[in-house]
């Protein structure tokens, strides 16, 4: 456990890294924070903090410490711009005179430089020398040996961890250069430690479980990055992020709970940041996503994987807006453009990797909503029409001229069968379908009657034998949401749906189902306008998508 924490620490940055951590290693010791960590610097300070000190009888002190990354070498003591010396004499000469409060002005000072690394050997007589000529204050100097020592005293004891636990912990960090492994040992250890916590009542010892949660996710998701395998990366934020809504949804009353949701969200958005900047490049090259992929089905697999990622980066980004949005107007805006840059970006893929029109699975119409969803939000409705219309070209002529429809039970080997296997697909029954009925849906969404009659025109004739069906959640369904797939577990089908001919009339009967038929709309998330939660419940676990994120746009 130690050498994992050692890494994880020996690798964080100086700026929205470090410094956090070492804010928790206070907040471990009861200080109180008065300058959290940001950007930038106040004349030598990173974090300005008082308690009583720990390493010295208790004695009540203020803390003004200056983080750096790495060893503190000759090149970091004196000739980097930033460099330590130049940050404790603008500490002792600025920050002390000008930025205490006045509260604090009469306490003694502790001045604190910290690094991940070690301080070198070549500049320690500079160090003791810098001490003894500013014999005014106190100076000290944490290294990476006691930060992993304080960590491992206060927030993650090995301890306080059973063997089961620390295995898991190590299980994980050693499979995740595997890309087919399937996080099942980190599964493991999310649930045990949250199981911890729900049942603990001491709320000391709940906030010491987040902050071991948070903790274990970032290390996790730490070496996802440094093994180059981003989407083990997210899928961990992803169930991380579902624990603690579950947990939200039944108290949104604990402060430390919402602290720690609002921090793995954003999380959670440097992650999926992290991978779009890797990977949406690849939208940009016709067939991109299909280069190493020999099998339209593989080619088709991945796409739709790739789009629901982006997609749901997209929708992450504008949940960001809505909470901002009263809060700051002009912050909120410049996210809202990067979420249509992500549009943008998606849009291009869909035009280079025509394939997408011609899904193999059913479930697939979780990716295509997440999409259709982010674009309506961003009043694209013409891109929404775009996709409908090719999308009603694409799998009409698949299904007519090769035998290819999206396979209900989204079976693997079904669709493998029948993609190698021309007589078998030739007599293939693809029986229902929820993709379809889905775009028909957002016709209505859109308010384009022609498109809607060119639907059920289509429907009628070549895909007379496709039933139509649709799943709702029912008041129980959101319990087991965060955790898994509910379809089947929860909710109801509805099935043998039946295209009316006048647009509007069919219009009036889905409004008046969705009225008298929506139990999701109080579910926590949308209750609390959340609403990207059941977005990430959805392509975390397949759960399918509830009508009522399309439904609720169709205007009577």
């Amino acid at each position: 456990m130690k050498l994992i924490l050692t890494e994880y620490i020996n690798s964080l940055k100086e700026d929205g890294e470090l410094d956090k951590l070492i804010k928790d290693v206070l907040l471990a010791h009861n200080f109180e924070i008065f300058s959290e960590p940001e950007r930038g610097r106040q004349y030598g300070v990173d974090i300005y903090a008082v308690g009583k000190d720990f390493q010295d009888n208790d004695v009540q002190k203020v803390f003004l410490i200056t983080v750096k990354q790495g060893d503190i070498d000759r090149q970091k003591w004196n000739v980097d711009q930033n460099s330590v010396q130049q940050s404790l004499d603008e500490i002792r000469t600025v920050f002390i005179r000008n930025n205490l409060a006045p509260q604090h002005v009469n306490l003694p000072k502790k001045i604190i430089v910290v690094s991940n690394g070690r301080m070198k050997q070549a500049i320690q007589q500079n160090w003791r020398g810098y001490q003894e000529t500013n014999n005014d204050y106190e100076y000290v100097y944490w290294g990476i040996d006691f930060i992993v020592n304080e960590f491992q005293a206060h927030l993650l004891n090995e301890d306080s961890f059973s063997n089961e636990v620390r295995s898991l912990f190590r299980k994980t960090i050693i499979n995740l250069e595997n890309p087919e492994y399937r996080l099942e040992d980190f599964t493991a250890l999310l649930t045990s430690l949250f199981s911890e916590f729900q049942a603990t009542k001491q709320k000391r010892k709940k906030f010491k479980l987040l902050k071991q949660l948070r903790l274990v996710v970032a290390i996790v998701t730490k070496y996802c990055r440094e093994v180059d395998n981003l989407k083990h990366a997210i899928k961990c934020v992803e169930k991380y992020i579902l624990l603690l809504w579950s947990e939200i949804s039944k108290n949104d009353t604990d402060k430390d709970l919402i602290i720690a949701f609002i921090e793995a969200y954003n999380d959670q958005i440097s992650v999926f940041y992290a991978y779009y900047a890797k990977l949406s490049y690849i939208g940009s090259i016709q067939d991109g996503f299909g280069k190493a992929k020999h099998e339209a089905l593989i080619y088709t697999a991945v796409l739709y994987e790739q789009v629901g990622i982006f997609s749901l980066y997209g929708a992450l980004l504008l949940q960001i807006h809505d909470v901002l949005l009263s809060k700051n107007e002009k912050l909120a805006g410049i996210i809202k453009q990067r979420a249509n840059e992500v549009a943008d970006m998606i849009i291009k893929t869909l035009n280079n990797n025509p394939i997408f029109f011609n899904p193999r699975a059913d479930d697939h119409h979780i990716e295509l909503n997440i999409l259709l969803i982010l674009l309506y939000r961003l009043d694209r409705k013409n891109d929404i029409k775009g996709i409908l219309q090719i999308f009603l070209k694409q799998i009409s002529e698949g299904l007519a001229f090769l035998k290819i429809f999206p396979v209900f039970s989204n079976s693997t080997q079904i669709m493998a069968e029948l993609d190698v296997d021309h007589e078998k697909r030739i007599k293939y029954e693809y029986g229902s379908s929820t993709l379809l009925i889905s775009l028909i849906e957002w016709t209505l969404v859109i308010a384009d009657n022609d498109l809607y009659n060119s639907y059920r025109l289509t429907k009628s004739t070549l895909m007379k034998d496709i039933e139509l069906i649709l799943w709702f959640p029912d008041k129980s369904s959101e319990s087991g949401l965060y955790h898994q797939n509910v379809v089947g577990e929860t909710g109801y089908s509805l099935s043998e749906i039946e295209l009316l001919e006048d647009f509007n009339a069919y219009k009036t009967l889905v409004l008046e189902e969705y009225a008298k038929n929506c139990a999701e709309k109080d579910f926590s998330f949308i209750q609390k306008s959340f609403w990207s939660i059941g977005l990430i419940a959805a392509r975390h676990y397949r759960t399918y998508i509830f009508p009522h994120y399309w439904r609720q746009f169709i205007s009577g």
